[in-house]
């Protein structure tokens, strides 16, 4: 399981984030997302092979998605895993991720 973060634009026009977020690159991930959805054109972003799920993690996704807004976007977090789900259940956060909690 590779640990290096990966911030992309996906071929299907969405994004893709991979590996973990965390305290040592969370400026760097926050930097790289607000890159990622600066446009408009990225309004969904790919979570399946983002391998952490913690405070940081939620905070910087969180970063991204109040980016999209400010800017007159808005963004989706796809197939976040469990752990994300509930942490973001747990901080009431759902709606501001996109998550739907019932997939």
């Amino acid at each position: 399981m590779s640990t290096a973060l990966i911030v992309e634009r996906s071929p299907a026009g969405g994004g893709r984030v991979a590996g973990r977020i965390n305290v040592d690159n969370a400026g760097a991930a926050l930097e790289q997302g607000k890159a990622l959805v600066v446009d408009g054109q990225v309004d969904r972003v790919d979570v399946a092979e983002l391998h952490s799920a913690d405070s940081v993690t939620l905070a910087v996704l969180l970063a991204w998605a109040a980016h999209a807004r400010r800017n007159g976007g808005s963004l989706a977090f796809l197939h976040a895993s469990s752990r994300l789900r509930a942490i973001a259940h747990l901080s009431d956060a759902e709606a501001l991720l996109g998550l739907d909690m019932a997939g």
